[in-house]
């Protein structure tokens, strides 16, 4: 049975990781469904907006493609609400142009974003991003073409394992740049590069984004195992990750019983 597959990403419907993306599903025999961003909003995360426009658009490889004014969540429950024919068995957000790895990069990516979307709305999702920091060079495209390449292999593989995928919502995966000396399992590292710099003549913050091309001044520490570590030493990190093991199973019980001592307190006001 021929699989389909629903594209997006937070780098803008031209962005060629997407594009490069579509081509190769498409050429694996994948019915390639694309939606994304007219125009970059990377650092979106999971938001939404409250009014967005679609556009049909044209992208090779695609059986249809629309650009929306809104963010990567917006197209994801756009595209699995109203506009698909049909349910795609993988929902692929990227190929992101740029790293996103640790726990700052997994609530701020809308690459991330839109695959948490999709799992929420009950649809597994892939997500995938090379390591550049600061913008592609023409050196970069052979390595962006492989990784593109190998996504939609592992995306297939992923969306064809029967049973499927058992208490994995999403798979992240990190392209290191250059060429990867292998594919591994990762956990999300426990970093935190979030560093603010001010602009005394414009008065203005800056929050997000690197002022380095270097990934080890970028994402410092990383423990070992970790997406952040295993990049940083040139493999591809695969990262499983289930969102609804954050629900309270996976918390200590002696917390759940502290806490809900406290709400017995609380509860004590209502009888």
């Amino acid at each position: 049975m021929k699989l389909t597959m629903m594209l997006t990403n937070d780098d803008g419907i031209d962005s060629p990781g997407l594009r490069l993306l579509a081509r190769e599903l498409s050429s694996k025999g994948v019915e390639v469904y694309v939606i994304a961003p007219r125009t970059q909003v990377s650092g979106a995360g999971k938001s939404n907006s409250f009014i967005v426009h679609a556009e049909e658009v044209r992208i090779e490889g695609a059986r249809s493609a629309w650009a929306i004014d809104g963010k990567p969540a917006d197209a994801v429950v756009i595209a699995l609400r109203r506009l698909l024919p049909k349910p795609p068995d993988l929902v692929v957000s990227g190929i992101n142009i740029g790293p996103n790895m640790g726990l700052v990069d997994f609530f701020t990516s809308g690459t991330i974003g839109a695959a948490i979307e999709s799992a929420i709305l009950g649809f597994r999702a892939l997500a995938a991003s090379y390591s550049v920091l600061r913008g592609l060079t023409q050196h970069d495209m052979p390595q962006l073409e492989a990784a593109a390449q190998l996504t939609a292999e592992l995306a297939i593989r992923l969306a064809a394992l029967s049973p499927p995928l058992d208490g994995v919502d999403i798979v992240n995966v990190n392209f290191p740049r250059g060429k990867p000396r292998g594919v591994v399992m990762a956990t999300i590292a426990d970093v935190v590069n979030v560093n603010v710099s001010y602009d005394a003549e414009s008065g203005a913050h800056h929050v997000l984004g690197w002022n380095t091309d270097d990934i080890n001044l970028a994402y410092p520490g990383g423990e070992e195992g970790s997406d952040v570590q295993l990049v940083k030493m040139g493999y591809i990190a695969v990262t499983p990750i289930c969102l609804r093991c954050m629900i309270r199973a996976a918390v200590n019980p002696q917390t759940l019983a502290a806490i809900n001592e406290i709400l017995r307190d609380f509860n004590s006001r209502f009888s």
